[in-house]
């Protein structure tokens, strides 16, 4: 909650009145955060929320909507569960196609200004950029905060040159293998019944 007031605020801040700004201003953090420590379904849910509530009653509030609406589900989806820093790049790069195609959609027809497309273009990439790099900072630090296991950590726990890993092989190599075993049988269990196969396996 404390984290929606703090992008809704700092947006409704910024934003109005100003041309490159609303393109520019990492909305799509929010939702990504949410989708990484929380689920996929939450971020979509309040992409569609914080959307709407920040773009309202703004000039030009139609397009905006449709920027943010877009280019944050996006950016969820394509993320997904975050297991990889690659996901996080590709989420950065969708949002800004998928905020390029709004931009082309509502301004090209009819434009002669050829360089404030550009700009506004080159703003939605940096948007989706800053969106995902922001992303990796807050949810560690949410994770941290309230205590939860991010896929990223629990890949971390899973490395074989992780310090308890090399203990294990060192110390007692069949139990090791032993558990390798199991943690693939469990990880095909997990999959089979639609629970989380990563947490199983780890």
């Amino acid at each position: 909650a404390l984290l929606f007031l703090v992008f809704l605020f700092s947006a409704r801040f910024l934003i109005p009145n100003r041309v490159v700004m609303p393109y520019l201003f990492p909305l799509a953090a929010f939702s990504l955060t949410l989708s990484c420590v929380f689920s996929v379904e939450l971020g979509l849910i309040f992409s569609l929320i914080i959307g709407v509530l920040t773009a309202f009653n703004l000039s030009g509030n139609v397009d905006l909507t449709v920027f943010y609406l877009l280019s944050s589900m996006v950016g969820v989806l394509t993320l997904g569960k975050a297991q990889r820093i690659s996901n996080f790049i590709l989420s950065g790069i969708m949002i800004g196609v998928s905020g390029t195609a709004v931009i082309l959609s509502y301004r090209l027809p009819g434009t002669i200004d050829f360089l404030g497309l550009a700009t506004l273009i080159g703003a939605a990439f940096f948007n989706g950029i800053a969106s995902a790099s922001l992303t990796i900072l807050l949810q560690y630090l949410i994770s941290q905060l309230l205590g939860l296991t991010t896929p990223k950590q629990l890949l971390e726990l899973q490395r074989p040159d992780h310090p308890l890993s090399r203990f294990i092989l060192q110390s007692s190599p069949g139990t090791y293998q032993h558990s390798l075993q199991v943690a693939n049988l469990a990880e095909q269990a997990a999959e089979a019944i639609g629970a989380d196969p990563l947490l199983t396996r780890v």
